[in-house]
């Protein structure tokens, strides 16, 4: 071989080396993808020298939309913004996407999809893909290839922290006050938008299932107030990242360091109050899952062929569930807790097994179904499965009657009553608190009355009394207003409250809303509506709101400020039987007369705005 033939062998080598340099590629990159109603999954990056190519799948309704703005662009840690020049698919899988085109979800609702860009560097780490800044932009935080892992830098107020050995849960005394959480976010940048979430409990003094959401601030900093009357477990979370339980206190202070990761672990540190608990309760989820799947358990008692096998089965789940909590590292508090959560676990399946048992359903492949729906289908073969008597339905707490136990959130969600006769008499502290949201809701005052007068917890009477002195306070104040009937038409017969209402708008068009405060598609319906109704004020309309006494009464209060127009509070009879008139399943629910007093249109659910202005136009003429 001559050395002109060698030296073009060489040339050739250096060159096919050189271009494959030219192309970086991130196979399955993580990424942190931001709030939204589609599914996205980026399934890989090409970082060229003469363009970037990002493939992603998409799960979405089908034959619905979606639409990538021609303004969307790439930007790198640096600030520099690298624009969208396609969505040309570059095989057979994909899909040709056109920025600003509506791009139509096939008929499987998933689509493969390429979005080319003009070039980021080869030697990018991380980038984020952007449409643009408002709320309904999709964004894609933190793409990288996964293989370089970036070091939390703690804030110098974070470094070195120290946790108790041991922390212990309090008993659960009354102290009414406002728990405050503080949390900062590390790797926060100000268009995330993320929201802290904190609920999943009932406080005492209301009715209302407790939630709400808190803004980041730019500084990646969140403060959450929450209104308490003792030490509650509770359920915080930021979408797209991670959940956990932590333990808050009336007058104290919780302080959460978190990670913006794509590793469901966003949790780095804790201080303040039960800083160990805290800590542990947000590694436990992960750590005891195999325990407390309700899943695992169907999987477990399934291949049981007779009532003593599964009790004993499910005897055997929870005593080996409390064992694993006993032998970790965990705080006293973190045990005890996770202690009564198994505990109201196994008595909600040794004790309703035909509702727990009954929800699964297992295909021919081994794919476990999950649903409610399949109670009805299995009620003939799980009747019978676990049947108790009365003496053996009879179950003594360990764990959940203890004074520390209303801390947890099982002890809310449990009935102690129901499986323990002698509750009040071992635990009447307990038993009262437990009495407490139950009153709440009680309309007949004589039975109130009758239960305060066994109650032996004064601090517990003084949180019903209480709460039924701002209804009284509220019932005034709403007596003062024209446009809002509450307890002006009790005494009318649930078959003529409809037309009762309708009467007062004779020779106008009416819209009636029926809702409930607790319902978030109604509260996102009025919302939709308020410019048409703006545009409509003054025209020979009138919008009528129907509610019942599953909204709390302060709170629909709160929130009719906000909606033109009247709003009705109808006893639980009346509003179900405006529901069965419509034939209705679900709120919200709208219908429209017209100035006739016939009805001419009515739709459930999330309306169509376009079409109900053009349902109220026909009705006024």
């Amino acid at each position: 071989m001559n050395k002109q033939i060698i030296i073009t062998i060489l040339l050739t080598l250096v060159a096919i080396m050189g271009q494959s340099r030219k192309t970086v590629v991130w196979e399955n990159p993580t990424a942190f993808i931001g709030e939204s109603r589609i599914k996205f999954e980026i399934t890989k990056v090409e970082l060229k020298e003469t363009e970037t190519v990002m493939h992603i799948t998409v799960n979405f309704i089908p034959n619905y939309w979606i639409r990538f703005a021609k303004t969307s662009f790439l930007q790198t840690p640096d600030g520099k913004k690298y624009s969208i020049t396609s969505g040309a698919k570059t095989g057979e899988q994909e899909k040709d996407l056109t920025p600003d085109s509506l791009f139509w979800m096939p008929a499987s609702g998933t689509a493969q999809l390429a979005l080319h860009f003009k070039p980021v560097p080869l030697n990018t780490q991380e980038m984020d893909f952007m449409e643009g800044y408002s709320d309904d932009d999709f964004k894609f935080w933190n793409i990288s290839n996964g293989m370089t892992k970036k070091k939390v830098v703690l804030p110098d107020e974070w470094k070195n922290v120290k946790y108790a050995k041991d922390e212990t849960l309090p008993d659960a005394k009354i102290n009414k006050g406002v728990a405050t959480i503080k949390v900062k976010m590390l790797g926060y940048k100000p268009n995330m938008k993320l929201k802290l979430y904190v609920g999943g409990f009932t406080p005492l003094g209301i009715r209302e299932h407790w939630y709400k959401l808190f803004e980041f601030a730019d500084d990646g900093t969140v403060t959450a107030e929450v209104p308490l009357w003792l030490t509650r477990e509770v359920h915080i979370g930021v979408q797209g990242l991670a959940n956990a339980n932590i333990v808050i206190a009336p007058e104290q202070e919780t302080h959460i360091l978190m990670k913006v990761t794509t590793d469901n672990r966003p949790f780095v540190a804790f201080k303040g109050y039960f800083a160990k608990t805290n800590m542990d309760l947000s590694t436990a989820k992960n750590r005891f899952d195999t325990y407390r799947d309700d899943e695992k358990t169907y999987l477990k008692v399934k291949d049981c062929e007779t009532p003593a096998e599964r009790i004993q089965c499910l005897t055997d789940l929870f005593h080996e569930r409390v064992a694993a909590y006993r032998k970790s590292k965990y705080t006293t508090a973190t045990k005890d807790l996770l202690c009564m959560t198994a505990e109201a676990d196994f008595v909600q399946w040794s004790r309703n097994f035909a509702f727990m048992f009954g929800q699964f359903h297992q295909d021919d492949d081994g794919t476990i179904w999950r649903s409610y729906d399949n109670i009805n289908k299995n009620q003939e073969q799980t009747r019978y499965m676990l049947p108790l008597s009365d003496e053996e339905n009879t179950y003594t707490w360990k764990y959940l009657n203890e004074p520390n136990s209303p801390c947890s959130l099982a002890f809310w969600e449990t009935d102690i009553s129901v499986y323990d006769m002698k509750a009040f008499e071992k635990n009447a502290h307990n038993t009262d608190l437990h009495w407490i949201p139950v009153l709440l809701k009680e309309a007949n005052q004589d039975t109130v009355k009758a239960r305060l007068e066994l109650m032996t917890s004064e601090d517990c009477k003084a949180i019903v009394r209480e709460y039924q002195a701002e209804q009284e306070r509220i019932v005034r104040q709403l007596a003062s207003q024209e446009n809002i009937f509450y307890q002006k038409y009790d005494d009318v017969t649930p078959e003529n409250i409809l037309q009762t209402i309708l009467d007062k708008y004779k020779g106008k068009a009416v819209l009636i809303d029926i809702w409930a405060t607790w319902c978030g598609p109604c509260r996102a319906g009025h919302e939709a509506m308020k410019p048409m109704k703006g545009q409509m004020k003054g025209q020979n309309v009138q919008f009528v709101y129907i509610t019942s006494p599953t909204s709390p009464l302060a709170t629909w209060q709160k929130m009719i400020t906000d909606i033109d127009g009247d709003h009705y509070y109808l006893t639980k009879e009346q509003y179900g039987y405006i529901l069965d008139k419509y034939e209705s399943n679900g709120i919200p629910t709208y219908t429209i007369y017209d100035t006739k007093g016939e009805q001419t249109y009515k739709h459930i659910g999330y309306p169509n705005i376009d079409k109900v202005r053009e349902e109220i136009g026909k009705a006024m003429r």
